[in-house]
């Protein structure tokens, strides 16, 4: 797990953090990130081949590619030790038998090299983490278009690749998360891609939040798994047997969280029909009594699916009671279809408009 006390803002001045910046190679894991391509899941077995044939490069596909176990006297032939020790302190690398380990893998999201959960490249090692899906991409090349933004709020920020995004356009980006270890990952996600004095994270959970300001932009991709809270024992992850616990209460916070020229990107999922999402009718409903006005994107129906990451049969059934409960509630809402969607909401005339993405 990345340690918060093992890279915080301290670490600005901390002596192993300045000589790897006085270092050439200090941009090495920004490079490595280049290397990588595309995003993990999606990664081709061309590239692979590229990573894995080029020596220099190398131990480090073996160690944020791979996912093997490297000599730690070979690594550090060929990686600058305040590298080494600075991972090491951080809990992104760690040591067991003289073998040095990466606890996540480096994936590369429209030219931004991110430390994120080995889940992103497809292979589970059992925690929920910060990662990074197809969801989070989406999200993150529609902030890419808001060029205008100072002030960005990320709630419930993971690895941080939101507000970096809206960072990266000259944003001071603000990023909130229950999770230390998604926090500590976000704060290393901005060093290496030399936006750490225009993005802070900070331990917050977004159903009690209170931070006194307000933003040009607020983006939050929040825990949308349909399943009860505390299910699955996770700190992030399940919303409510309709997914939508934290959605809901985003919404209501909005007004008191955005100026007046704002807006609010919210991307979660949700059960449906043939003819669109269930949540139509209350959001409506929602958006006037809040003042907002909304613009709903909802992506191609997917049918009925059950939650990831939980236990499942050889027929992708959910197993047990926790099966048994999804399985009565989405007969008993007739649901058919599932939806993901991005939401955005803007202070305004209340009404709300529903497209499709093309």
């Amino acid at each position: 797990m990345i340690s918060a006390d093992g890279f915080s803002y301290t670490d600005e001045t901390n002596s192993a953090l300045r000589r790897l910046r006085a270092l050439p190679q200090h941009d090495l894991l920004t490079m490595a990130g280049d290397w990588l391509g595309e995003l993990a899941p999606w990664r081709s077995a061309e590239t692979l081949g590229a990573i894995v044939a080029l020596p220099a490069e190398t131990v480090l596909a073996s160690l944020f590619v791979f996912g093997e176990q490297v000599t730690e006297s070979e690594v550090r032939e060929d990686v600058p030790g305040p590298l080494i020790d600075l991972l090491l302190d951080a809990g992104v690398l760690t040591e067991s038998s003289g073998k040095l380990s990466a606890e996540y893998c480096l994936v590369r999201v429209d030219g931004m090299a991110l430390i994120t959960s080995w889940r992103a490249a497809g292979r589970d090692r059992g925690t929920y983490g910060p990662w990074i899906c197809s969801d989070s991409l989406t999200l993150a090349r529609i902030i890419a278009s808001r060029r205008d933004v100072r002030r960005c709020l990320d709630l419930g920020c993971g690895t941080g690749v939101l507000g970096l995004v809206a960072a990266r356009n000259g944003a001071a980006a603000v990023g909130v998360d229950v999770s230390p270890e998604c926090v500590a990952a976000a704060r290393l996600n901005a060093h290496v891609n030399g936006l750490a004095d225009r993005l802070t994270a900070q331990v917050g959970d977004i159903l009690s939040l209170s931070v006194g300001d307000r933003y040009d932009l607020v983006v939050s991709n929040p825990p949308c798994l349909p399943l009860r809270r505390g299910a699955l024992g996770w700190l992030a992850g399940e919303a409510g047997l309709d997914g939508l616990d934290f959605f809901w209460e985003l919404v209501s916070r909005l007004p008191a969280l955005l100026t007046e020229d704002g807006e609010a990107l919210i991307q979660a999922a949700a059960y449906g029909d043939e003819r669109g999402p269930f949540l139509v009718p209350r959001l409506t409903e929602e958006l006037r009594r809040h003042g907002l006005a909304g613009r709903l994107l909802v992506r191609p129906t997917t049918p009925v699916r059950w939650p990831a990451f939980a236990p499942r049969d050889e027929n992708q059934q959910l197993t047990g009671p926790l099966g048994e409960e999804v399985r009565e509630y989405v007969a008993r809402i007739g649901a058919t279809h599932y939806y993901g969607f991005v939401l955005s909401l803007r202070p305004g005339d209340p009404g709300l408009a529903v497209g499709r993405f093309r």
